[in-house]
């Protein structure tokens, strides 16, 4: 097992990265109004979700919490959103691509992420009665939520982006439309229990239905985006590359201790999208070829 002292470690290194990061590119003002909305909101759309629903739990083993949220689970959604928004800005993606790509870029951390930690028991889920979890006993609504906070947020943040209201709410107006809209989501999901269609399913078959057809997605959306890594964006790209690094290590620390190989397929699959996108950026493709892709 790999300790949650390090997980938490980890968290808060990429967050000071992102803050540093952000700070240089933003200024000291602008970066302040990123951030700290982004950090209330990692926390409230965490312990909102633990308060409302009792779906799932954190260790006590977390150094700094508050309620029943550690603090440097906001840290990580702040660092994961910030390097996806700078990588989908180098990418001169309008808004709407914007979110989508930040929303799967991001799903590609949990997808390794999410099955490791309860591995570990950072965290638990408590799924209904009856109910089988096949992806490493996480259920399909996580990478749903997932997927809206990070795209909703993305979205909101671009379009509010130079607007007035943005100083008048001091960063705040993409977090106010978020966070009613998940909690909404995830009440429908609750209600409806769908997770019990996948319980006769194993994990290679869910890794089958969701990761891999999704970052191949994203994984052939990157070659025909002609990705680059610069002065601008190697810090936002490092924060990727650091998450993906944690997990994969701990994937080998899981199958070389216990002989448990299926982490690593997981973490491998999660890791396509990023290793496409370092690839691509240090080989250039004829422009030949580069025509024939973005037809």
């Amino acid at each position: 097992m790999v300790p949650v002292s390090f997980f938490e470690i980890f968290l808060w290194c990429v967050f000071v990265a992102a803050l540093a990061d952000g700070f240089r590119r933003f200024g000291v003002r602008n970066g302040l109004m990123f951030f700290i909305p982004l950090v209330i909101y990692g926390w409230v759309l965490e312990e909102s979700a633990i308060a409302v629903f009792h779906r799932y739990a954190y260790t006590h083993a977390f150094l700094l919490k508050f309620l029943d949220a550690p603090f440097c689970i906001a840290a990580g959604w702040t660092a994961i959103l910030y390097s996806g928004i700078v990588i989908a800005e180098g990418l001169r993606l309008n808004r709407f691509r914007a979110a989508l790509f930040v929303a799967l870029w991001g799903l590609g951390i949990d997808f390794s992420m999410d099955a490791l930690a309860v591995r570990f028991g950072y965290w638990i889920w408590f799924p209904p009665a009856d109910v089988v979890l096949p992806y490493f006993n996480v259920p399909v609504s996580n990478f749903v939520g997932w997927f809206i906070i990070l795209s909703c947020f993305t979205y909101f943040h671009l379009y509010g982006r130079d607007k007035r209201y943005r100083k008048i709410l001091m960063g705040f107006d993409a977090m106010l439309p978020s966070l009613p809209l998940l909690l909404l989501a995830i009440y429908i999901m609750l209600e409806t229990e769908y997770e019990r269609a996948f319980t006769s399913l194993s994990w290679w078959h869910m890794v089958m239905l969701f990761p891999l057809p999704l970052m191949l997605v994203l994984s052939v959306w990157l070659m025909k985006l002609s990705p680059w890594i610069s002065r601008e964006n190697r810090v936002a790209l490092l924060i990727t590359e650091g998450f993906h690094v944690f997990f994969v290590v701990s994937a080998i620390f899981v199958w070389m201790s216990t002989g448990q190989w299926a982490y690593m397929v997981a973490a491998g699959v999660a890791l396509m999208p990023v290793a496409v996108y370092t690839v691509r950026s240090v080989v250039r493709v004829p422009a030949k070829c580069e025509q024939i892709m973005s037809a």
